[in-house]
């Protein structure tokens, strides 16, 4: 009955888990640089310092926002 009641806990602990983990990735939504550079633009209305930092992510797939400092990595370079 305890080893029932352990699997139990350890397939729900990694489901809820797992769910978490979706949607972190689904909240950030950026994909490429260019999602990234019009998310920037969008929210910073700084058009001269968001392209920098699309020009930057084509080289190295990260974009960084030039007001906050959060780095979105692993971005496609289209």
């Amino acid at each position: 009955m305890r080893i029932l009641m352990v699997i139990g806990a350890s397939l729900a602990g990694a489901l809820a888990g797992a769910a978490m983990i979706e949607t972190a990735w689904s909240q950030s939504g950026l994909r490429t640089c260019t999602d990234a550079y019009r998310a920037c633009v969008e929210k910073t209305r700084l058009a001269r310092e968001c392209e920098a930092e699309r020009v930057w992510c084509r080289k190295t797939g990260t974009f960084a926002d030039p007001v906050t400092k959060s780095v979105s990595s692993g971005l496609r370079k289209k």
